[in-house]
């Protein structure tokens, strides 16, 4: 890799063992699609008239009736909702996300909900919670615009996709469903069985521009959901999509349609993964075991590296600091790392990566050092009811906590702005260190509270961020940085 264009402003890239996040710039584009921007970036065009072209030939590969390219998954959601909302109404369209008066409630599965789903709430709708069939159809009232569902739950879900329709069809209600971090297929596996629209992220599996997403579906959802979005002035202008992101991601999907090497792909990831565990297995007490998809031909295997028999002392997110620090750097996935196991995930190695990650983890293993009996020192009382302040990067808020504690455990609860729920945690000698986790819609906010006891007062560090069933892991949980915080035992 050529860390230069990174290196000139002090920052390090790195191989990527865990797919592909966000947080850790998508994935890598195939030359073709990086060839397509770059053409796309040498003249200008009318932005209606390229979604005109590109929708009709996105139905041409996919098999749907239309498609749009959205600045990513979740805006994909977001111009869906508002076409449901809105439709091609003007007057309706410049209203959003102010939906008084206006039918503004959409329908989603208990299980079903996920942390993106904020997209859709963006538009100023109300998620309406059901958990069988008996509730979804009670709550389709003349309220009711959408159904959103999330794909990956289906085959689990409490009511499948084909029963969702039965009931919505009749009453002319859409149904969405999120694949963000699925693979395309044809047929597609939702509009078949009668969803209406169906979004999937560009710069994941799909290895078009990270900033681009795909919306699919029946023509006239489609082409409402382009209305409302950039470049015309309604709630989706803040979600711009360039024509270069527009012909990359549309290159992308030609080269799947016709010309990627799908079976080559899935044996190199094997390949990759018998390389790591070559490494990693020569040190005794250190077994791997390969991790099957659920989906044989579009899925990604993984393989989880354990050494719970081995006398070093590292815990797998001990590990993945480790190896982030050094050189090369190397990301292993936070989500999955236990006190004696990481995942490795090899959709995105790049050539001769997987010999330097087996190498780079094997010596890490080799160096821990021995495993040994921890000091115990008594924990001090903390025991009672304390007044919190957070000072974050401006501005400040006042929380209240109440510790229970046993011995070195410590549960109680944490009241927030607006939320209050449990909080676990454990004291050792005058070290505090107690987390909460607080459901709010697709998604918990969590708070993590590391420092020093000091009599009545205590103080440290608090890490922010949130955790949902698509975006879970201890670097979730981080993702809005870190607050100050300081408090007195009041009770």
């Amino acid at each position: 890799m050529d860390d230069s264009i990174y290196e000139r402003i002090g920052v390090r890239s790195f191989i990527n063992c865990c797919g592909t996040r966000t947080i850790h710039g998508g994935t890598l584009m195939w030359p073709g699609v990086k060839e397509a921007m770059m053409a796309a970036a040498d003249g200008f065009v009318n932005m209606d008239e390229l979604m005109e072209g590109v929708g009709r030939r996105l139905g041409e590969l996919t098999g749907a009736e239309w498609g749009m390219v959205a600045s990513g998954g979740a805006a994909a959601l977001c111009h869906a909702t508002a076409a449901c909302v809105a439709g091609a109404d003007p007057e309706v369209m410049l209203r959003l996300p102010d939906t008084r008066g206006l039918k503004d409630r959409v329908v989603m599965l208990k299980g079903g909900r996920f942390t993106y789903d904020h997209a859709i709430r963006t538009v100023g709708v109300e998620i309406v919670e059901v958990g069988d069939e008996g509730e979804l159809v009670r709550a389709l009232d003349e309220r009711v615009v959408m159904v959103a569902l999330l794909g990956t739950h289906d085959p689990e879900a409490s009511v499948r996709l084909e029963a969702v329709v039965s009931h919505t069809g009749q009453r002319g209600i859409p149904v969405l469903v999120d694949a963000a971090s699925e693979h395309l297929k044809r047929p597609n596996p939702y509009l078949s069985r009668g969803a209406t629209m169906v979004s999937y992220s560009g710069g994941k599996y799909l290895r078009g521009p990270q900033a681009s997403g795909l919306l699919l579906g029946e023509e006239k959802w489609v082409r409402m959901a382009w209305l409302n979005a950039a470049p015309h002035h309604a709630i989706g202008r803040a979600m711009k999509v360039g024509k270069e992101e527009v012909m990359g991601v549309l290159a992308a999907v030609e080269y799947w349609a016709d010309g990627r090497d799908h079976a080559g792909e899935r044996a190199q990831w094997r390949t990759d993964l018998q390389v790591i565990s070559e490494c990693v297995t020569a040190l005794d007490g250190v077994e791997t075991e390969i991790l099957e998809p659920a989906d044989l031909e579009n899925g990604v295997p993984k393989m989880e590296i354990r050494w719970g028999a081995y006398a070093g002392e590292i815990s797998g997110l001990a590990l993945r600091e480790q190896l982030l620090e050094g050189t090369p750097r190397i990301v292993l996935d936070d989500r999955w790392a236990t006190d004696a196991s990481v995942l490795i995930a090899p959709f995105s190695l790049q050539p001769g990566e997987a010999a330097i990650v087996g190498e780079r983890i094997r010596e890490a293993l080799e160096q821990a050092p021995e495993r040994r009996e921890k000091a115990n020192e008594s924990p001090v009382p903390v025991a009672g009811t304390w007044t919190v302040e957070i000072g974050f990067v401006m501005g400040t808020s006042t929380h209240q906590v109440t510790l229970e504690q046993a011995g070195e455990t410590l549960r109680g609860t944490h009241q927030t702005r607006f939320h209050s729920n449990p909080l676990i945690g454990c004291v050792r000698g005058d070290q505090v260190d107690f987390s909460s986790l607080h459901p709010y819609e697709g998604t918990h906010l969590a708070y993590r509270f590391v420092g020093c006891v000091d009599g009545d007062e205590m103080e440290g560090t608090v890490e922010l961020g949130s955790e949902g069933q698509s975006a879970p892991g201890p670097l979730n949980r981080r993702e809005y940085g870190k607050g100050q915080w300081r408090a007195k035992r009041v009770g």
